[in-house]
C-alpha cells in the first residue's frame, strides 16, 4: 500500500473544481453571481459553442484591485468575509473563495478588470490554474471574465458535456433565473453571436417573468408573510401540459430544494406550469454553506416552508383569493380581517405575527376527507340522487358513504376521455397570421426543429429569426389556447422526455369550455346520467386538470363525528 502523502496543490484544484464546475451553466452561475456581489446594474453574458469554447462575462461592477488580482484566483481568497462569525450571517453569493479557483484550474482564462478610484485598470490571464500574465492596462469601470476552453485538461469531464445547442440552453436558463430574481439589473446574453436574451433593468419582476417564460398575459402572484419568513409565488399555467418548471431563490440565492419541490409536487396535476418562488428568512436560520457549488441550502426547519409554498400553490391553483376566514380555516389558527388585495396580477396577505410565526407548523384542512375515486364495483349498492347543493355541487347516497360531485370537473373529465379517444392528428393546420418566435422560445426550437416538424409544426425563417406558420390538426386555435403556448409545451414536452403521441392534445382545454358549469341547473336524470358516465371512465376521479372530480365520505366517519363510531 502506498505512503499517505498530501496531494499536490495541481491535482487538489481540479478535483475541488470537478465539484464546483459541472458545465458552461455552472461557470455562468459563478461569475454572474459575483457580478451581482460587485453591485453592477448591467451584466452582458457571451457564449460561443454553447460555453465549451468561449465563455465572456462582462459588468459594470465596482472591479477588482490591479495588486489583488492574483489573489481573485488563490484558492479560499475572497473578499466577502474576513473571520469565523460572518459564516453565520452570510449576505453575499460568495464567501467560499473557490469559484474563479476552480474556473481557472480548468480553463484558459483572462480578467481585465478596472477598480472604481483607481488611476488605472488590470488584467490577468492564466491557463489551468497557473498566471501566465499580470499587467496594467486602460480598461472601462468593471470587470470583465473571459474563460475558454473548459475542461481542456480534463477530457473525461469534458466528453460529458452535451451538444452546443443544449449547453448554450442551460446556461441561458441561468441568465434568465437570475433576471428575474434581479429586475432591477439589465442583463443581455448572446450565443455565438445572436443576442438571446435582455432585459432593460427597469421592468418590474413580472413584466421581466413574462420575457423569461416569453408569454403574454400577466401571471397570477401572491405573496405570504409570517414574521420572518416571507415566500412570494408567481406561477404562469400551461393548459394541457403536465410539466412543473420552478425556479427557487431563497435569500437571492438561485438553489434547488427539495421540501420546495415536494410542496408544488404534492398539489397534483393541477400545478402544472412555471412557476417562481422568492423565499425570505432570517439569515441566521439558513446555513448556506452545505454545497460546494452553493446550490442547495438548509433552515431551520422545512416544515413552515413546505406548507406555506404548498398553501399558496393551492390557493393559485384554486380561486386564486383566500380570505381571512378561509386562511384560518385551512391553517387552523385565528386570523383577524387583514386581508389584502395587491393591485394587478397579485395577492398579497400579511399574517399577524405569533410568539413562534416562523416555525409554527401550518396544519392540514381537519378530517379525513378522501378524494378516491369509487374503487367498489357501483353495482354492489345503489346509488341514489339527493340534491344539488347551493354551491352547485351534487349530493347522493352512496349506501355506504356520502358522494358529493362537481359537475363541472365530472363533465370535463367525460369530455376529455371521448375528445382524446378520437384525435386525428392528421396534417399540419396552418395559422392565419404567422407568429414570430422570441429569441428563447426561437433558440429552443431550433435544436428540436426536426422532431417538431415531423410532430406537424411547420417554420420559416432561419436561425434567430423563425416564424410558426402551422400546427398540428386537432390543435385549436380559436380558442384561448395560444399557438405559441401549444408549440411551447411541446418543446418542454421532448425536453423533459415526457412526449407522447399526442403532447399537443388541446382535449383538456377543449373539455372546459364545454362542459357544464358548477352554476348551471342540473336536473335529477342529468345528475344520474352524469355520475353513471363518470363512473365509466377510465379514470373517474380526476378532471383533467387534476382537480378532484369525486369525493366519498364513508358512514363509519359520519358516524364517528356525531359521536356514534
Amino acid at each position: 500500500m502506498n505512503p499517505i502523502r498530501p496531494l499536490s496543490p495541481e491535482i487538489a484544484g481540479r478535483i475541488a473544481a470537478g465539484e464546483v464546475i459541472e458545465n458552461p451553466a455552472s461557470v455562468v452561475k459563478e461569475l454572474l453571481e459575483n457580478s451581482l456581489d460587485a453591485d453592477a446594474s448591467s451584466i452582458t453574458v457571451k457564449l460561443r459553442n454553447g460555453g465549451k469554447s468561449y465563455i465572456a462575462v462582462e459588468d459594470d461592477g465596482s472591479g477588482i484591485p490591479f495588486v489583488e488580482l492574483p489573489l481573485s484566483i488563490e484558492r479560499f481568497a475572497t473578499s466577502k468575509i474576513s473571520d469565523i462569525d460572518d459564516l453565520a450571517v452570510i449576505r453575499s453569493f460568495g464567501y467560499r473563495g473557490e469559484a474563479l479557483a476552480s474556473v481557472c484550474a480548468v480553463s484558459r482564462m483572462e480578467i481585465r478588470s478596472f477598480r472604481k478610484g483607481e488611476k488605472e485598470g488590470g488584467m490577468l490571464r492564466a491557463e489551468g490554474g497557473s498566471i501566465t500574465l499580470h499587467v496594467q492596462a486602460p480598461f472601462l469601470p468593471g470587470t470583465r471574465i473571459q474563460v475558454e476552453d473548459l475542461f481542456y485538461n480534463l477530457p473525461a469531464r469534458k466528453n460529458f458535456l452535451k451538444g452546443a445547442a443544449t449547453e448554450a440552453r442551460r446556461a441561458v436558463n441561468v441568465v434568465r433565473e437570475y433576471s428575474a430574481a434581479f429586475p432591477e439589473v439589465s442583463f443581455s446574453v448572446f450565443s455565438d453571436s445572436r443576442e438571446i436574451f435582455t432585459t432593460a433593468g427597469n421592468l418590474g419582476r413580472i413584466d421581466v417573468l413574462k420575457k423569461v417564460w416569453s408569454i403574454r398575459d400577466d401571471p397570477r402572484h401572491y405573496t405570504l408573510q409570517a414574521g420572518g419568513l416571507k415566500i412570494e409565488t408567481v406561477w404562469h399555467p400551461i393548459p394541457g401540459s403536465k410539466r412543473r418548471e420552478s425556479i427557487i431563490f431563497f435569500n437571492g440565492r438561485r438553489v434547488r430544494d427539495a421540501a420546495v419541490s415536494a410542496a408544488l409536487a404534492s398539489c397534483g396535476e393541477a400545478a402544472s406550469g412555471n412557476w417562481m418562488f422568492l423565499i425570505t428568512v432570517p439569515s441566521h436560520l439558513l446555513d448556506v454553506n452545505i454545497h460546494p457549488g452553493k446550490a442547495e441550502v438548509r433552515f431551520h426547519s422545512s416544515l413552515p416552508v413546505f406548507d406555506t409554498v404548498r398553501r399558496s400553490v393551492l390557493d393559485l391553483v384554486g380561486t386564486g383569493s383566500m380570505t381571512s376566514e378561509s386562511l384560518g380555516r385551512f391553517s387552523g389558527i385565528p386570523c383577524p380581517g387583514s386581508f389584502q388585495a395587491k393591485e394587478g396580477t397579485g395577492i398579497h396577505h400579511r399574517i399577524p405575527e405569533y410568539e413562534d410565526p416562523l416555525f409554527s407548523r401550518v396544519a392540514e384542512p381537519p378530517g379525513p376527507v378522501s378524494e378516491q375515486g369509487l374503487a367498489e364495483d357501483p353495482a354492489l349498492y345503489p346509488i341514489r340522487f339527493l340534491s344539488r347543493l347551493s354551491t352547485g355541487f351534487l349530493l347522493y347516497d352512496g349506501g355506504t358513504e356520502i358522494i358529493i360531485v362537481d359537475p363541472h370537473a365530472a363533465h370535463e373529465r367525460i369530455l376529455y376521455e371521448r375528445i382524446s379517444g378520437n384525435t386525428d392528428k392528421g396534417c399540419p393546420q396552418e395559422i392565419p397570421f404567422p407568429e414570430q418566435l422570441p429569441p428563447s422560445l426561437s433558440a429552443r426550437v431550433e435544436e428540436w426543429r426536426k422532431v417538431l416538424e415531423e410532430m406537424g409544426f411547420r417554420f420559416s425563417g432561419g436561425p434567430g429569426s423563425l416564424e410558426l406558420e402551422a400546427i398540428p390538426d386537432g390543435s385549436s386555435i380559436r380558442g384561448s389556447k395560444d399557438p405559441l403556448d401549444i408549440l411551447r409545451s411541446s418543446v418542454g414536452s421532448i425536453e423533459d422526455g415526457t412526449c407522447t403521441e399526442d403532447p399537443l392534445s388541446t382535449a383538456p382545454m377543449r373539455a372546459c369550455k364545454a362542459a357544464v358549469k358548477i352554476g348551471d341547473n342540473i336536473t335529477p336524470e342529468e345528475a344520474d346520467s352524469l355520475l353513471a358516465d363518470l363512473l365509466a371512465c377510465e379514470n373517474p376521479t380526476m378532471c383533467p386538470h387534476g382537480r378532484p372530480a369525486i369525493i366519498r365520505i364513508g358512514m363509519d366517519h359520519l358516524f364517528k363525528l356525531f359521536g356514534r363510531g
